[in-house]
């Protein structure tokens, strides 16, 4: 009796969630003859709201699908968005949702949306894009739902970057902690991978590009792996984790000692040398502290070193806790880089 009861209090519960307006009132089917499968959803401050955009692969021998709606709210811009076209257009395969650079303010709404619809799943990847207007991207022949489902496999197969999902960015925000979200760079050629925005307290108070962005995913333990290079030589490295121990000077919380461990495969056929390690160790190291300082700089811990820390020794986690958002700025770092090659 009691479980049937439970079992009509949450279909109760879970009802008006069932009802919201949107993409959910369309048919979730991919083989649906005039369905639009969004795969793509962006969004970008408007006057007196939001303007979302959203984008269908292309199929055979035809142009991309791209829609776009206006509203005060992001539940009332994806309405409109829903009723611009020809084709039903349905939101129950989104994988990736793109925040314009000017949209950091927007991003707990996004999240809000995206939670209470029944179709969105919150494995979603997150950016934010380095341009103010979606248009660049959404627009011409440009494919962005083709696009992104290429940087989508780049990311779980961990090619230079890790993908932050709507579960992952909700949980930090939740927390009240800062979020490395990935970054992309519109280029005439299209969209690719830009590094990491840092997100804090409803904006983006840094970008780490270059050699910072590397830096960045090496400093959170992402299990990435890149190709590097010793003059025309060529290694492919992987991160086989980070390690991370609170410096004290006396009871007081002075620095941070990092530690990469990276594995390399030699490629090209030459015999590497003691030489050819160091480099590319103090030039991994260099990337971390980069990052590092960039976090720093912002007061943000975007790579949850804190967490690491603690981890490391419990029996510090009331210590670090207690003096870390003062201490973070200024903590002297100590970085160290090992790899390991293997020799072709």
């Amino acid at each position: 009796m009691r479980k049937e009861i439970r079992t009509i209090v949450l279909a109760l519960l879970f009802l008006p969630l069932l009802l919201l307006a949107g993409c959910g009132r369309t048919p979730q089917s991919r083989e649906a003859g005039n369905t639009a499968v969004i795969g793509v959803l962006g969004v970008e401050p408007a006057p007196q709201g939001l303007r979302v955009y959203a984008g269908a692969e292309s199929r055979a021998g035809q142009p991309p699908a791209i829609y776009q709606g206006r509203g005060k709210t992001l539940a009332a811009a994806v309405e409109e968005l829903s009723a611009s076209g020809d084709a039903m257009v349905s939101c129950a395969h989104v994988e990736h949702i793109l925040l314009a650079q000017t949209a950091a303010g927007s991003l707990e709404e996004v999240l809000s949306y995206a939670f209470q619809d029944p179709q969105q799943s919150t494995e979603s990847q997150l950016w934010v894009v380095r341009t103010p207007a979606l248009s660049q991207i959404f627009s011409g022949e440009q494919d962005p739902a083709q696009r992104m489902s290429v940087l989508r496999a780049a990311g779980k197969d961990k090619q230079g970057f890790a993908p932050v999902t709507l579960r992952e960015a909700a949980s930090a925000l939740a927390e009240g902690d800062p979020l490395l979200i990935p970054a992309l760079d519109v280029t005439g050629e299209g969209i690719s991978f830009g590094g990491y925005a840092l997100y804090k307290e409803g904006e983006f108070a840094a970008w780490l590009t270059g050699e910072a962005a590397l830096g960045a995913a090496l400093l959170k333990g992402d299990p990435i792996h890149w190709t590097d290079s010793v003059g025309d030589r060529a290694v492919s490295l992987q991160s086989t984790g980070r390690r991370v121990e609170a410096l004290w000077n006396g009871d007081a919380l002075a620095g941070l000692a990092v530690r990469c461990d990276l594995e390399g495969v030699v490629t090209g056929g030459w015999a590497s040398g003691r030489g050819d390690r160091v480099y590319l160790e103090a030039k991994t190291a260099r990337a971390m502290d980069a990052a590092l300082k960039t976090m720093q700089k912002a007061a943000a811990d975007g790579a949850d070193l804190k967490g690491g820390a603690g981890l490391r020794n419990v029996l510090d986690w009331r210590r670090i806790s207690a003096q870390w958002d003062g201490a973070f700025p200024s903590l002297t770092p100590e970085i160290t880089v090992e790899i390991t090659l293997e020799e072709p």
